[in-house]
């Protein structure tokens, strides 16, 4: 007798493309570097599924160009400063080491 082995019981592979990827052909990987992560819910070193098909709502996690340079932010409702709208954040991969 035995502990029954993970995986055991799944009759199909998970495919992470699947539940994380809506429109392929618009969507882009893109690993966060210290300059981007301006907004607290965002780290260096994370990865950011970003849909370019979609527009920004408030509240919404974006990528902006920003002065020539990429930055990660949240759409407010009352949003001043001039950004050029990239990309809208679709899910955070952190990787806990």
């Amino acid at each position: 007798m035995g502990f029954p082995i993970p995986g055991d019981a799944i009759e199909q592979r998970l495919d992470l493309n699947q539940y994380l990827i809506k429109r392929s052909a618009a969507t882009f990987l893109m690993r966060v570097n210290s300059a981007m992560a301006t907004h607290d819910d965002v780290q260096s070193g994370d990865l950011l599924i970003v849909d370019r098909s979609l527009t920004g709502q408030p509240g919404t996690l974006v990528v902006a160009v920003q002065d020539g340079e990429l930055m990660v932010t949240r759409l407010g409702t009352d949003d001043s400063r001039p950004i050029d709208l990239w990309g809208v954040v679709t899910s955070l991969i952190r990787q806990f080491s």
